[in-house]
């Protein structure tokens, strides 16, 4: 997972030499936002990771590095993003992407997660800016909207999952004891 810190340190702008950017909207501005981080970072080494079905539009030089993800593949890739220390991690608020590439930028090790908009603006996460983590993960602008949104996702998820699960096995189980009085 990213450091604490991650969410604390500044930003060095100097200092940026591998950076990622993870497709989290269109494949068109991803490539927008690599651009713009070559413009701003000419130095750096470029690291972008699209879908699957994306890669195809992606043209040659945008980035140094490209992975294109399946979902079958999803696990493999975070292990071998974790083995690279990236000093910046970018993507596209407000973007209509899976919410596994959503969270990649909180799994990978990076100094800094950039957030870019739709007008290719960017500022660096920290922790003065949580309602903008709110306004991406949970589409609202508040503290208690990102609360509610981790408090769905970490306990009411899985928590209806083994209801749902409970339920099922109730259900074959009163099937399979008709089925044996039936046979008798």
């Amino acid at each position: 997972m990213a450091s604490p810190l991650t969410f604390v340190r500044p930003f060095v702008y100097h200092t940026m030499q591998e950076l990622l950017v993870v497709q989290t909207g269109a494949i068109s501005k991803t490539v927008e936002v690599a651009g713009t981080l070559r413009k701003h970072f000419p130095d750096a080494r470029i690291h972008g990771v699209v879908r699957d079905d994306d890669a195809a539009a992606v043209e040659d030089g945008a980035f140094d590095r490209l992975t294109a993800v399946r979902w079958e593949d999803r696990v493999a890739v975070v292990r071998e993003l974790r083995a690279v220390r990236y000093d910046a991690v970018a993507m596209l608020l407000g973007g209509q992407a899976s919410r596994a590439f959503r969270l990649l930028p909180y799994l990978v090790r990076t100094k800094n997660i950039l957030l870019f908009n739709d007008s290719l603006d960017y500022f660096p996460l920290k922790w003065t800016r949580v309602r903008s983590l709110g306004h991406h993960l949970s589409g609202h602008d508040s503290i208690a909207s990102l609360v509610r949104w981790a408090f769905g996702r970490v306990v009411l998820l899985p928590l209806a999952a083994l209801v749902l699960l409970a339920s099922t096995a109730r259900i074959e189980l009163k099937a399979l004891r008709r089925r044996r009085l039936r046979a008798r």
